[in-house]
């Protein structure tokens, strides 16, 4: 450490929530070139206060100092300019943007690297921790560990000041954690300040020079890690001596020599695990574990009835089969999911509806809830976790990390399972309920029901399991037990074991190694990225004018072509703007009755036939469409309202206006602008080469500048992206004035292909725009898109038109066509992303 004064430093800082204080009058000095650890139950106020240090909460008094300079207007960008970072708890990453984006999209300007060096300014960083990931791979798509290393790569690259951790080893093995210290150490021997918050104690005597004590939201004090002991931060942190040791194992006494094991799996098989045998008696509790990828967190998920498993399986003597979480349940099988976010909690229902969510039947009369039963029962349980909540009804996404996972576990503790399945069960809690977490799976086991753990921590499986089973690349490699289970053997097994059969089960690492390659990126990319919607349409398109042009050859004249070029321009330009807002996360429903609403206007203006009058009619209806699409952005952002709420709205608004200035079709365009739009580049009309052009520009500003990062980061989660300094109250101003701005230019077309002021001539744009941005594969829960798959859809929507009637087809076949064009696309982009068809899978 040196002399210098602090380099952050938070003075009488106070927050409030509805019902409870989160920190009341909280202190914080943290020197440079120190790892100034703080600590604390769950609920003590720690993240909180690291949040408002950030500039992503905002205190309700209290002052934050950053490198000797009081940060006047919080936000998480002057946080960052001031030179502080930080590793969240729950990691600010975008979930629909690649590892590389992540990393370029979290950098302030002066730091961001150019596109054309972005990958190996990446890769340098990821391998900095260890972070054997792809730079091309979706966020979504990593593990707990991978994406809680991706989050440290990105704040060690910001190469701040201050670096803020927030449980950063929770999900990460030995090996991770001692490369993360030393980058710590290395950080700190720069001058970096280093916060460092964790619930485990020993690391923190490890990395922590001086320590700072939170309960219940006030400083207790701050001290030289080297003045005072594990059990003196234990009394400070739950305000009374507390008994450190692992409950008692199993001693066999009083279970029944002859009772069926509760679980008993031989020759079990599924993704990435095969040949498992697995017994557990009752009273029993075993532990499984090994290097990430290596097939045990496969088979807990299996016997849960969350993946494929074949094999016997027999839980009491009764065989099952455990294929869907249901069919586990009602064999006594509970699963408490290591990823809570993504899988263990509904965040926005209360903490009493996720308490009592698997046992709703057992307090229920024909299909209705005894409510006063169910708050009697989830309170005893949520009482009994030591759950820090104002009230049972508060939603479960506004707790500590700490206390939602208590919540999850009070849920499958109240299920009263025969078997429960814990992965890493005591991430993110304090060290307190950690104690009494083990207390409770103990006596669960004690009461002659089984307890299976996947853990990466080798001392909570010392302590806790009477067996451990260890994997290596996808077999069980070594089974330890009694005496045998020692931190020394379970990680000397997980590092030098390997599996009976010399073959490895296909999709597992084994010993962790890189996971990407030069080659992998295009392939990847090209089957599963946003653009192979894109592949689908362009095939299905060409099959389907190929087929009609056999059966009709003036399909293919260049009279028909031209028109259908046209035809289609003006679908693709309105198609560009829909998918603006469907990638941040909306919709657009106004989008069709502007378009008709511009046409009308244009009647007005654009009838002389001079260039004055043509000028003014064409930037009239660009800036009209301009103001109602910041319109409906600011309804959405500032007034609160829901984006197909507000664009209903001014879709009612549109319509009623274009009907009072144009009650029945008039005011011809004149034939000079008709012809002008009408021009051809051989029999290719220019407006579709326009649309094209404007198609291919707005995909690379979504690929390659900021304002494109930042639009998907918006729409793929906007908490994460306002941590990460987007602006995203502008970005959905801007993003809805640029969708009807493209639609102007779709208009401009319709002008030239109607002719008249018609106030209903665009109202189909609306479900036709729909329909594209749903065969270009859009995530209709945003942040995922491709304009050129929108361009493309556009294309096969009026391909399909066109085509019906060179046909003979009848109005209903059109409708048929796109829709069973719609399913089938949609089927086939869902299948190279390897998600469901209806609803939203896990991590999608």
């Amino acid at each position: 450490m040196t002399s210098a004064g602090p380099v952050l430093r938070l003075t009488g800082v106070t927050k409030r929530y509805p019902g409870v204080v989160a920190l009341r009058s909280a202190e914080l000095e943290v020197l440079p070139g120190e790892v100034h650890a703080i600590v604390g139950e769950n609920g003590a106020g720690k993240s909180t206060l690291m949040s408002i240090a950030a500039g992503s909460l905002l205190a309700d008094s209290g002052t934050v100092e950053i490198c000797h300079q009081v940060m006047r207007y919080p936000s998480p960008s002057s946080a960052q300019e001031l030179g502080l970072a930080v590793v969240y708890q729950q990691p600010a990453l975008l979930p629909d943007l690649t590892v590389m984006e992540n990393l370029v999209f979290a950098m302030l300007p002066a730091w961001r690297p150019p596109m054309s060096r972005a990958a190996a300014w990446a890769r340098e960083r990821l391998d900095l921790v260890g972070a054997d990931v792809g730079l091309h791979e979706r966020i979504s798509g990593l593990s707990v560990a991978d994406r809680q290393l991706v989050e440290i790569a990105k704040a060690l690259a910001m190469e701040p000041r201050v670096l803020i951790l927030d449980e950063p080893t929770e999900a990460l093995v030995a090996e991770d954690v001692e490369r993360l210290f030393e980058q710590v150490r290395r950080f700190a021997g720069t001058g970096t300040a280093i916060v460092y918050i964790s619930h485990r104690l020993p690391e923190v005597r490890r990395i922590a020079d001086r320590i700072t004590v939170l309960r219940d939201g006030e400083t207790c004090g701050t001290f030289h890690m080297a003045d005072v002991t594990e059990e003196d931060v234990l009394r400070l942190i739950v305000g009374r001596p507390i008994d450190s040791t692992f409950p008692g194992k199993a001693t066999g006494q009083g279970t029944d020599p002859g009772a069926a094991p509760v679980l008993d799996l031989h020759a079990a098989s599924g993704p990435r695990f095969a040949d498992v045998d697995l017994r557990i008696r009752p009273g029993e509790v075993v532990g499984l574990a090994g290097m990430p990828g290596n097939g045990h967190h496969d088979l807990a998920r299996s016997i849960a009835g969350l993946q494929r498993l074949d094999g016997e399986v027999w839980v009491c003597g009764v065989p099952v089969r455990p294929t869907t979480p249901r069919h586990a349940l009602d064999a006594g099988i509970v699963y408490v999911p290591g990823d809570r976010p993504r899988e263990g909690l509904f965040k926005t229902l209360s903490v009493r509806e996720n308490t009592a969510v698997l046992t709703l039947a057992d307090r229920a009369t024909a299909g209705f809830v005894r409510q006063r039963r169910e708050r009697s029962v989830t309170a005893a349980q949520v009482g009994a976790l030591a759950v820090k909540v104002p009230s049972l009804e508060t939603p479960a996404g506004t707790l500590s990390g700490g206390n939602q996972q208590k919540v999850v576990l009070a849920r499958s503790l109240l299920a009263q399972p025969r078997l429960l399945i814990a992965e890493e069960p005591t991430q993110g809690v304090d060290v307190g309920t950690r104690l009494e977490i083990y207390r409770i799976l103990r006596e669960l086991a004690d009461e002659g029901n089984a307890v299976l753990v996947v853990s990466s921590d080798t001392h909570e499986l010392q302590g806790l399991c009477d067996r451990v089973m260890i994997f290596s690349r996808g077999r069980v490699c070594a089974e330890l037990e009694a005496s045998e289970v020692t931190e020394e053997a379970i990680t000397g097994a997980i590092l030098t074991g390997s599996p009976s059969s010399a073959a490895a089960v296909p999709g597992t690492t084994g010993r962790p190694a890189p996971r990407w390659s030069p080659s992998m990126p295009w392939a990847r990319g090209l089957m599963s990225g946003d653009h192979a919607p894109g592949i689908v349409l362009a095939v299905a398109a060409l099959l389907l004018v190929g087929f009609a042009a056999t059966r009709n050859g003036q399909l293919l004249s260049p009279q028909n072509l031209e028109g259908l070029l046209y035809t289609m321009s003006a679908l693709i330009f309105v198609s560009l703007g829909q998918m603006i807002a469907v990638v941040l996360g909306g919709i657009d429903l106004s989008i069709g009755p502007l378009t008709g609403f511009l046409v009308v206007v244009a009647s007005f203006l654009a009838t002389s036939g001079s260039v004055t009058g043509t000028v003014i009619a064409i930037v009239a209806m660009i800036v009209l469409a301009g103001a109602v699409g910041v319109l409906n952005g600011s309804m959405i952002r500032l007034a609160g309202m829901s984006p197909v709420v507000a664009t209903l709205v001014t879709f009612t608004v549109l319509q009623g206006v274009s009907l009072l200035l144009r009650p029945l079709p008039g005011g011809f365009i004149h034939d000079s602008v008709i012809t002008a739009l009408h021009a051809t580049v051989g029999f290719m009309p220019w407006v579709f080469v326009a649309a094209v052009v404007v198609a291919v520009a707005a995909e690379w500003v979504l690929r390659r500048t900021r304002w494109g990062l930042q639009l998907r980061a918006v729409g793929s989660d906007e908490p994460a992206a306002h941590r990460l300094a987007a602006k995203v109250t502008l970005t959905h101003v801007l993003g809805y004035g640029a969708c009807s701005v493209l639609a102007a230019l779709g208009a401009i077309v319709l002008m030239g292909q109607n002719g008249i002021g018609d106030a209903t001539a665009g109202l189909t744009y609306t479900f036709s725009s729909i329909t594209v941005v749903i065969l270009a594969g859009a995530s209709i829960y945003g942040g995922r898109g491709s304009f050129l798959s929108a361009a493309l859809g556009a294309v096969l929507i009026e391909v399909t038109i066109n085509v019906s009637a060179f046909l003979d087809l009848n109005e209903a076949w059109r409708h048929w066509l796109l829709g069973i064009l719609t399913l089938v696309a949609a089927a086939l982009f869902c299948g190279f992303r390897g998600v469901r068809l209806f609803g939203r899978a896990a991590g999608t």
